[in-house]
């Protein structure tokens, strides 16, 4: 019988967080010994049609892959492009978790995104059984769901589009008259103020998430939002504890004054999940990816920052000077995405800031920017203070760390090449997939006719020829207009060579 997901079909996307490389960081920084990103066995439960592990199978050639889902229209479309990809690596079979058993093995990171929160509770009781029994013993488990208190808005403006479409059945009605009662209040001029500003904001949030989105996120039979500590409880109930959120930024709680968070600490008793729910009341936080594992792994109470020597370390960072002095006491300020900020004047979290973002989207293990950073301000190399300034700009979401580098470069090579998932998706006008396991939109069929020639046979007068009739009326031109595209490219993280 056909669920609501064969009849409209959900967006799979990549979801950066639930990477192996990302859960091997965040396992790696509370410490536990979890398996390497380059070698591991990954599941994912309720996958849709595979856009998130398929390319995580596409770059991660010596791991395993799993999913399964309980829609069997998306399944076939994910083995479509499995097969088209010419991938070994990985399956994707039609299942109803219920079924699921320990017939298909053990891993080492289990995947359950935009599942737990739309289930019904034998399902969620399911969920963590089969997490548990399947998660191999230093094995990482995410799951994502929305979050109180801060969904509690959500339930309102579900509860109003419930009513709202009470008689109404088909699923493309109920999402074209959805959208026009969100569209009425969010032009609605009746209530001024706070409350007026406040109803207008979210009905124009809800529809920016997309018609697919709202008709399965907000209107679907099983809505169950839930505070992180009883999220953690029902987990324990199963034998699995808290690890981390897959964000460590979202673990942090920096805008707030420090007697605040003082406040916080003490009525959470020191008890790492009651500090979460706390920070979740002050900033009514809506949806979670929750990390977790064996409940009979110690696991440490604070990130073990001397961990970070093991990782590498990437920054969007820019520095808002034109020209950074990185002379002692001068200090500089560093901005990235998300509106990440961060401003130093120690010479060494300056340089290091302005050669991750040099490098940009390559990596840099450890020691390299611990000698590099020390070599641009000619000091001696120190790497205690690199690990307390990868921690502070790690905690503000200014610099990523990887357990593995992304084989993306920074730079378009003699031969560029993009990986074979992105032409594909560029010939289907879909969104690309980057090596850093997100997505961008190709701007344009110009755009996505370059992707397609990326196969690494052409250097760049080949590309400059057959480019030239679409791009600009001189061969110059064109070569300028070329070297600009490839360098878009290549600071998304699309290039491989």
């Amino acid at each position: 019988m056909p669920t609501s997901y064969d009849l409209v079909q959900y967006p799979s996307l990549p979801f950066d967080r639930s990477h192996p490389d990302q859960l091997a960081v965040m396992a790696t920084l509370f410490g536990l010994e979890p398996a390497p990103p380059q070698k591991c066995r990954v599941l994912e439960i309720a996958c849709a049609d595979g856009g998130n592990i398929i390319p995580m199978a596409c770059e991660l050639p010596e791991s395993t892959f799993l999913g399964f889902d309980l829609a069997e229209a998306v399944v076939e479309n994910g083995k479509r492009l499995i097969a088209e990809l010419g991938l070994t690596n990985i399956r994707i079979e039609q299942m109803d978790l219920m079924d699921a058993g320990p017939e298909l093995g053990q891993f080492d990171y289990i995947i359950a995104h935009g599942l737990y929160s739309w289930v019904p509770e034998p399902v969620r009781d399911r969920l963590m059984s089969v997490t548990k029994s399947l998660l191999a013993p230093q094995g990482v488990a995410y799951i994502s769901y929305n979050a109180l208190p801060g969904c509690r808005i959500r339930e309102m403006f579900r509860e109003m589009l419930l009513i709202h479409l009470r008689d109404v059945t088909d699923p493309q009605e109920r999402i074209k008259q959805a959208r026009q009662f969100l569209e009425c209040l969010k032009q609605s001029k009746e209530r001024s103020g706070d409350m007026g500003n406040f109803l207008r904001i979210e009905a124009e949030f809800l529809l920016d998430q997309g018609p697919v989105v709202l008709f399965h996120d907000e209107l679907g039979e099983v809505y169950h939002p839930v505070f992180v500590h009883d999220f953690a409880a029902h987990a324990g109930r199963f034998g699995l504890q808290f690890l981390a959120e897959a964000s460590f930024p979202e673990m942090q709680a920096r805008k707030f004054p420090q007697e605040i968070l003082d406040l916080a600490e003490q009525w959470s008793g020191g008890d790492r999940v009651m500090r979460e729910l706390y920070y979740d009341f002050m900033r009514g936080r809506v949806f979670r990816r929750t990390l977790l594992c064996h409940d009979n792994i110690q696991v440490a109470g604070e990130l073990v920052e001397d961990r970070i020597a093991d990782l590498y370390a990437a920054s969007q960072a820019k520095p808002v000077s034109s020209t950074p002095n990185l002379r002692e006491g001068v200090a500089e300020e560093f901005t990235g995405i998300r509106g990440a900020s961060a401003k130093t004047a120690h010479p060494l979290a300056k340089a290091a800031l302005l050669l991750l973002g040099k490098e940009w989207p390559e990596t840099l293990s450890f020691l390299d920017l611990v000698n590099s950073s020390a070599r641009l301000i000619g000091e001696q190399p120190d790497e205690k203070s690199m690990i307390r300034i990868l921690f502070g700009t790690f905690a503000a979401g200014l610099v990523e760390l990887h357990a593995v580098p992304p084989r993306c470069v920074s730079e378009p090579g003699p031969f560029p090449a993009t990986t074979a998932l992105a032409r594909l998706q560029a010939r289907q006008g879909i969104k690309i997939t980057t090596l850093r396991h997100t997505t961008v939109e190709a701007e344009g069929e110009i755009e996505r006719h370059l992707l397609t020639l990326l196969d690494g046979s052409r250097d760049f007068k080949d590309l400059v020829r057959e480019m030239a009739p679409q791009i600009a009326t001189s061969r110059d031109e064109a070569a300028r207009r070329l070297r600009d595209n490839l360098q878009k490219l290549a600071r998304f993280g699309l290039l491989v060579a």
